[in-house]
């Protein structure tokens, strides 16, 4: 009898450890959040997450992502990048910017009906950059002022103010660009990049997937060397066009040399 519960307390305790398993595998699936950096850092976050899903699916979720971007269903979002790739291994990506609080609406969205197979996240610290650009837009803040001291001066002649007034105008495009990159860096701070990937659940090892491989990069091969056959013949042709008659002057002048008569002369 104590053999008994013995066991079955042991097969409870497994089935516990398996659910528990499971529960922690689908919780980890289920959000992927955007992130926001601490206050006082200045980390530009970026996110790219793997989707899987039938092939005759890809192309309709592509679309409704982007359009759920343009439309900024999730947040504020801009569509940077998008690329569609066809065959037996169906691929499509998406490259967006969006503010944090969207990004795990827009992932949750586009792997409906999908898997979730991969997601990666890093950060670039940007303290150096934006610290380089606060101090670049004071000294050319300190230098603007300067400048601007002089134009109130009578005792300049007409040759000064006009390279005054080439200088200043440098400045204040130096400042636009300045401004620019600021700019730049504060969006990249306050948004996250945020790349999705679909895939199509063709088989890469299959025989007919390997087949298709390899007859797809027999064809690239076949493109690329026809390519480089046309370039090096495009390259040549200036040259044969001076070395043929070069060489057939050569061998007339060869063939008068030993002509018999020639050489009797002689």
């Amino acid at each position: 009898m104590n053999a008994w519960k013995l066991a079955a307390g042991v097969l409870l305790a497994a089935l516990y450890g398996c659910s528990a398993e499971h529960a922690e595998s689908v919780s980890g699936n289920a959000g992927f959040q955007g992130e926001t950096g601490k206050p006082g850092t200045a980390l530009a976050y970026e996110h790219r997450v793997g989707i899987r899903l039938p092939a005759a699916r890809i192309d309709a979720q592509l679309a409704a992502s982007r359009d759920a971007c343009n439309s900024e269903r999730f947040g504020q979002c801009d569509v940077l990048a998008i690329e569609q790739r066809g065959g037996i291994g169906h691929y499509a990506e998406l490259t967006v910017r969006i503010v944090p609080d969207g990004v795990e609406k827009l992932v949750a969205a586009a792997a409906q009906g999908g898997t979730l197979e991969s997601r990666q996240t890093r950060a670039e610290d940007l303290a150096q950059a934006v610290a380089d650009t606060r101090q670049q837009r004071e000294r050319l803040q300190r230098e603007y002022q300067t400048l601007q001291q002089y134009q109130g001066r009578k005792d300049m002649s007409v040759g000064d103010l006009l390279a005054l007034a080439k200088e200043i105008a440098a400045v204040e495009a130096q400042l636009a660009d300045n401004a620019q990159a600021g700019a730049q860096q504060q969006r990249r701070i306050a948004t996250n990049l945020l790349t999705l990937s679909f895939s199509s659940e063709a088989q890469p090892d299959s025989r007919l997937g390997q087949l298709a491989t390899a007859a797809g990069q027999l064809l690239d091969d076949l493109v690329d060397g026809t390519i480089a056959a046309m370039k090096f013949f495009a390259y040549s042709l200036p040259f044969l066009v001076v070395l043929l008659p070069l060489g057939l002057l050569l061998r007339g002048l060869w063939r008068w040399l030993r002509r018999p008569g020639k050489n009797e002369a002689r």
